[in-house]
């Protein structure tokens, strides 16, 4: 830019020294025109009828060319005028959308698309807007102008309709949307979170955990959504294995997930109920066994007492052997209940049944003791634990759970149980 000023100064002064070197030098200048004769002019009038000559011609030829090029300039003009409505427009139609006047901002897109500078835009959203008023052809209509835009439309155009889709519960159409779009750009963030969307809702657990790790790694999704994912879609796969009835295949996928996944509990656990799905108790028991000498796991404790052990006194033990350090402990209270019921002593099962009940209630326990003292023809303190595990049901709010002891012909022995059982509290 200051280069052009510069050098517009410099003509400006070389014309001025020019014009100032010519009047100073003035002189007679003949003009022969062949057999008509000779003209003399001064110098210095020459220059200004050449020059207004110039001016003359330049006008001449700027008219005849405008003239020639008036219907273009025309057509460019209303090209202009029809492109800046579009504009406009397309901002009213924006407004209107947010407003939730679908029907206004369908037609203000599409007034004067044809003149609009970004005509991919105006589809779109005139797509939502079809998609808002649940008019699904016309949606689909737009999207497929939209995508005739160029190769670089087929990308938005895809996101978009998968979106809409998934938004319809169209599920199935979204996948196939997606799939295509993946093909068209492999590692489209939104795209792969809209697919483990799909996955999630059609119950797709193997390829929702196939896609986790791509999810974590382009960060699309929070950490409360991906472990979410992460739990369901491995929950997911291990029942899908478990239902074929076949270890072998449970113990490959086992051994294919990555470390960081087998040391949780949760994966464990998981595991562990698809192992006795399939019927491999023992393996079942011995991965839960060494998950809880590695780490003390409260969900862990609890699913050991449901498991069908080989040596059951043997798993009495150990879990006695963890009482002397976790005494404080509901789940494992529990657990042993349970392993106390298996081994058939219901009088050590009811003991800590009651104990982790007033602890820390459970509806589950409520209902396994209820059917214990029922199986004990102790029909009171059954009713009993009935009506706690039902208000705790309704109500979400534990009350201790004392049974009531039977009367005895020996006074001393009744005395005798109801310190045992006021010592216990008291620990």
């Amino acid at each position: 830019m200051i280069f052009y000023v510069l050098l517009l100064i410099v003509i400006i002064i070389a014309m001025f020294w020019l014009a100032s070197f010519i009047l100073s030098h003035a002189e007679t200048v003949t003009i022969t025109w062949g057999t008509l004769g000779n003209v003399k002019i001064d110098s210095t009038d020459l220059l200004i009828y050449l020059v207004i000559a110039f001016i003359i011609f330049y006008f001449m030829v700027w008219l005849v060319k405008s003239i020639f090029t008036l219907r273009r300039n025309l057509r460019k003009y209303k090209q202009a005028r029809l492109s800046s409505k579009a504009g406009q427009e397309l901002a009213q139609g924006l407004v209107q959308f947010t407003s939730g006047h679908w029907a206004e901002s369908e037609a203000l897109l599409l007034r004067n698309i044809k003149y609009a500078e970004t005509p991919l835009l105006n589809y779109i959203a005139a797509a939502r807007a079809a998609h808002m008023q649940e008019n699904y052809d016309r949606r689909d209509e737009y999207l497929k102008k939209a995508s005739e835009k160029g190769d670089d439309a087929k990308v938005a155009v895809a996101v978009s309709q998968a979106d809409m889709q998934l938004a319809s519960h169209q599920v199935e159409q979204a996948r196939a949307t997606l799939v295509h779009l993946l093909e068209l750009s492999p590692n489209h963030p939104y795209a792969n979170k809209l697919l483990a969307k799909v996955y999630y809702q059609q119950e797709d657990w193997k390829n929702l955990f196939a896609l986790l790790p791509n999810l974590k790694k382009q960060n699309v999704l929070k950490d409360s959504d991906s472990k979410k994912f992460e739990a369901l879609a491995l929950k997911g796969v291990f029942q899908s294995a478990a239902l074929k009835e076949q270890p072998t295949e449970l113990h490959n996928l086992w051994k294919k997930l990555p470390a960081e996944i087998k040391a949780t509990p949760q994966a464990v656990l998981y595991y562990s109920n698809a192992l006795i799905s399939s019927g491999d108790y023992k393996l079942s028991e011995k991965i839960v066994l060494n998950a809880l000498n590695k780490n003390w796991d409260a969900r862990l404790i609890e699913h050991f007492g449901k498991i069908e052990h080989a040596k059951l006194n043997k798993s009495i033990q150990q879990a006695e052997k963890w009482l002397e350090e976790n005494d404080n402990s509901p789940e494992l209270l529990l657990c042993l209940a349970r392993l106390y019921r298996s081994n058939k002593l219901w009088g050590k099962s009811s003991y800590f049944y009651e104990s982790a009940l007033n602890m820390a209630p459970n509806t589950e326990a409520y209902l396994e003791f209820a059917e214990l003292l029922t199986q004990l023809k102790d029909q009171e303190n059954a009713v009993l634990c009935y009506q706690k595990g039902l208000r705790y049901c309704v109500n979400k709010k534990g009350e201790p759970l004392y049974l009531k002891t039977k009367k005895s012909a020996d006074p001393s022995k009744a005395i005798k149980v109801e310190e045992d059982v006021e010592a216990f509290y008291t620990i």
